[in-house]
């Protein structure tokens, strides 16, 4: 009997315990759910081992491989044993790892489909370079690096019998190179979590020192996620004598310098560190019921998430125009993007939108009626049914040098 198996082989890798239990984050375990829920045939996993506790992540989880619904593969990339499990698969779907190199050419190879994700630019990775603040050298070779693993993509892009692009700017280069491409956007928001209407479509009034406009942040606090741009904005918006909150939630190794700079410049009466909050029970709700503007400032162009989820709570999103935010605001207007790194032009924009709650308002309904059409249970199925699609057709042959 043919296989129906759905072989995932994320750039995520697995820590394994003492006593056997797996490290897996928390949104990535709802995924792998999603598709044992939805996919017709048996899931499983094939993942690298992880010898760090901690995978960087804010919502890792440790569980015995009995209580996850697939099975799971700790192997190389390049093992045997890696090769066995890909074997017994239909669809291996993979992304833009320099170990998954070969994976196009090897499933080819044992007639098995190769689905390759991807979801940063070559411009995007060195802008994530770029923050790090590296030594010169350092950061060149770094690019370098990533300018060659980028023509090893390109190659195995080419090579995959589909390409699945998490947000714009990857589906707008990639679509040229492979017939069967698609676009899709990456939320943890399910259909039950988004609001009726925008609580922020209610308002009439300017916000005013009485009623200040409520700001928020959510997600990791660091240079890549443009965490401490935050203060240079909140400074910014106290010099403009706007009425305003900021609560940033999170974590990161950027928490004890905000601290320092909310306690030096005396803004711990406008900015509020409110810590990690659960994401369906404590962080939708905050976001959907008790902000009324999102401020964005990530200094490269990751498709997160979080542009998704914050407009699926009807908020509005202002941030600097990386090619992500941007490509989003080209097919929804959703918010308001400035040039990138430009804090003084982000406090602008939001001391103008402090005096138009109707433009707010407007963001905030056409920001909900984009999410309400690109739920996690929609995104995924149609993700699962263009990989089924897949099952009736011949792999792709291997493409020379791929």
């Amino acid at each position: 009997m043919k296989s129906k198996t759905l072989l995932i082989a994320p750039s995520l890798n697995a820590g394994v315990s003492s006593d056997g239990r797996i490290r897996l984050t928390e949104k990535f375990v709802t995924g792998m759910q999603m598709n044992v829920d939805q996919w017709d045939g048996p899931v499983a996993l094939l993942t690298e081992k992880d010898e760090s506790g901690h995978s960087g992540n804010l919502d890792d989880l440790w569980l015995k491989p009995s209580e996850l619904p697939f099975e799971v593969t700790v192997a190389s990339y390049d093992s045997e044993e890696a090769r066995r499990a890909i074997a017994r698969a239909a669809v291996v779907y993979g992304g833009t790892d320099h170990r998954l190199n070969h994976m196009p050419a090897l499933c080819a190879s044992l007639g098995v489909q190769y689905v390759m994700a991807s979801e940063y630019t070559l411009r995007t990775r060195w802008q994530i370079i770029d923050a790090d603040g590296l030594n010169p050298l350092v950061a060149w070779r770094r690019k370098i690096w990533a300018w060659r693993q980028e023509r090893a993509n390109v190659a195995a892009i080419k090579a995959s019998a589909a390409v699945h692009c998490n947000g714009t700017p990857v589906y707008d280069i990639y679509k040229e190179l492979n017939p069967r491409a698609l676009l899709y956007f990456d939320s943890r928001v399910s259909a039950e979590m988004l609001p009726a209407a925008p609580r922020v479509a209610q308002r009439t009034e300017p916000w005013s020192v009485d009623s200040p406009m409520r700001l928020a942040f959510s997600g990791r606090l660091n240079a890549m996620k443009g965490a401490d741009h935050l203060i240079k904005v909140a400074l910014a918006l106290k010099d403009l004598h706007v009425p305003f909150t900021l609560d940033i939630y999170g974590d990161g190794p950027l928490v004890p310098e905000m601290e320092a700079a909310i306690q030096r410049h005396q803004l711990g009466g406008l900015v509020r560190m409110g810590g990690v909050l659960d994401f369906a029970s404590e962080l939708m709700p905050t976001v959907r019921d008790q902000v009324d503007l999102f401020v964005c400032c990530h200094r490269q162009g990751d498709p997160s998430c979080t542009y998704l989820e914050t407009m699926a709570c009807g908020v509005p999103i202002v941030g600097y125009a990386n090619e992500a935010f941007e490509g989003l605001m080209q097919r929804c207007a959703a918010g308001v993007s400035v040039p990138m790194n430009d804090s003084a032009a982000l406090a602008a924009v939001i001391q103008r939108l402090s005096r138009d709650p109707k433009q707010v308002a407007e963001m905030a309904r056409v920001a909900l009626d984009f999410a309400r059409e690109r739920t996690f249970e929609h995104e995924y199925r149609r993700r699962l049914d263009h990989m089924a699609a897949l099952l009736d057709s011949t792999p792709a042959p291997a493409a020379h040098g791929a």
